[in-house]
């Protein structure tokens, strides 16, 4: 399962990238390094509509982050009102939502961006971020959680006198650490590997992520298998975050 990586990994340290004649008879990381940096940082000269290296870094980061914090945001206030602040109507809201679980982006991609014509969100970040939102996906796996949690705890925060904002971070948040995490990471790189959407939305190259300077640069070359490295760091910092969450959260319930 590592190998994909390491070869990733060694491919960018090669000048010539998975296109080397000589891999691993002339293999020279330092050097390979600097010629593949060298020639990242002179993308943005090959055109003047190409943006740095650090830009799409940014417009990566900006993205995956809004998206994920945005969907952590609304699916888990949309889950705990569903869960435990309505009364009637809870189950028509939730299933009207997994609705949308049927139209991703890519099925609808001309309508959304003949909507966002509309709204003026064309080559800004609210445009980039607004339509890739899995909603549906983060208020389902929210809903399962609360779902699990026993109602004697809402029971007990009202004769406590908690109302439900108390009741909301004071009770359910920190019992779902492990979820919020789960979803955080999977709507990071949700917004992370975005390529066909913001080749639309950013019609003057503008907002371009990382996934599109690896085409830029040249696919199979050093330059594109160092950035396409730089681009998988923040995915692993992530998923070694989370696991070492879940153990801690785990050690803790034990």
């Amino acid at each position: 399962m590592g190998g994909p990586l390491l070869l990733l990994f060694a491919a960018a340290v090669q000048s010539g990238g998975l296109r080397a004649t000589s891999f691993f008879h002339d293999f020279s990381p330092l050097s390979g390094v600097k010629k593949n940096l060298e020639q990242l940082l002179d993308l943005n000269r090959l055109g003047e509509a190409n943006p740095s290296p650090w830009d799409m870094f940014a417009n990566s980061v900006a993205i995956a982050g809004g998206v994920a914090i945005s969907v952590v945001s609304v699916g888990f206030l949309a889950a705990y009102a569903m869960t435990f602040l309505l009364r009637r109507g809870g189950r028509f809201w939730f299933s009207l939502t997994l609705l949308t679980l049927y139209f991703p982006v890519e099925a609808r991609m001309l309508q959304t961006f003949d909507v966002a014509v509309h709204l003026g969100l064309i080559n800004s970040l609210t445009g980039l971020i607004l339509p890739v939102l899995p909603l549906a996906l983060a208020t389902f796996i929210f809903c399962q959680h609360m779902k699990t949690l026993p109602p004697q705890l809402l029971e007990a925060a009202r004769l406590d006198g908690a109302g439900p904002i108390r009741f909301l971070f004071n009770i359910v948040v920190p019992l779902s650490l492990v979820p919020i995490g789960a979803v955080f990471i999977i709507s990071f790189l949700i917004g992370w590997n975005q390529y066909l959407w913001p080749l639309m939305i950013s019609i003057d190259n503008t907002y371009f992520p990382l996934m599109r300077g690896i085409n830029l640069v040249g696919a199979g070359s050093g330059a594109s298998m160092l950035l396409a490295a730089i681009s998988i760091t923040p995915a692993l910092l992530l998923v070694i975050g989370f696991n070492r969450l879940l153990s801690r959260v785990t050690s803790v319930h034990l």
